[in-house]
């Protein structure tokens, strides 16, 4: 039985990109080719897991478009203005019966490595574990698996609460994979975005 079938990845893109004023982050191009939604949301497609759901804001409805062609259930978040709860619960609440966990990831960090993902979901079918996390460099940090029994909690979670609350509430349910590499980047403002594009060898103006 593959048990990683069972397991799946919900990325969170249903954000206002409030820090880049009138742009939203996602939409803006990573390589030559391809939107940061898009970078992103293939490298989950290449994770072996149960299914992949990315939750979506309707204020970008356009949005839909980077990833239309790609094997994943889009789902919108009508509430996303209530802050990044309501994104896991629109995200928990479409995941199948069969589902026994979920990871939590992600869209504004174009440099996260989908073998750390594989191997989150390898160490979680391995140790039975309930919470597990990867950790950079003793820096704990996305993405987060949690197992089936939290989703009744993830989907209490308030304003712009997020997995963190529940990890820190249960702090001894949690096992930590730990890697050597520093952890990816987040893209929250124009200068994260600039000083990344910049690194990848890229020139885009805006």
């Amino acid at each position: 039985m593959n048990l990683s079938s069972y397991i799946w990845i919900i990325i969170l893109a249903a954000g206002f990109s409030v820090r880049m004023g009138e742009r939203n982050k996602l939409l803006l191009p990573v390589s030559t080719e391809e939107s940061l939604l898009r970078h992103i949301v293939r490298k989950a497609v290449s994770v072996n897991c149960g299914g992949i759901i990315v939750v979506l804001n309707p204020s970008y409805y356009n949005m839909k478009n980077e990833i239309c062609d790609l094997p994943v259930n889009i789902v919108w978040n009508e509430k996303a203005y209530l802050g990044m709860s309501t994104s896991i619960k629109k995200g928990v609440e479409s995941l199948p019966d069969k589902a026994s966990g979920a990871v939590i990831m992600l869209a504004d960090q174009p440099d996260i490595n989908p073998q750390v993902i594989k191997r989150l979901i390898k160490f979680y079918n391995r140790n039975n574990v309930s919470i597990a996390q990867v950790t950079y460099q003793g820096q704990p940090a996305h993405p987060v698996l949690f197992d089936k029994v939290w989703f009744s909690k993830l989907k209490k979670l308030k304003g712009d609460q997020g997995g963190k609350t529940i990890i820190e509430k249960h702090i001894d349910k949690r096992r930590l994979l730990h890697m050597s590499q520093p952890p990816p980047e987040d893209i929250d403002t124009l200068e994260d975005y600039q000083k990344i594009i910049l690194r990848r060898g890229l020139i885009y103006e805006i």
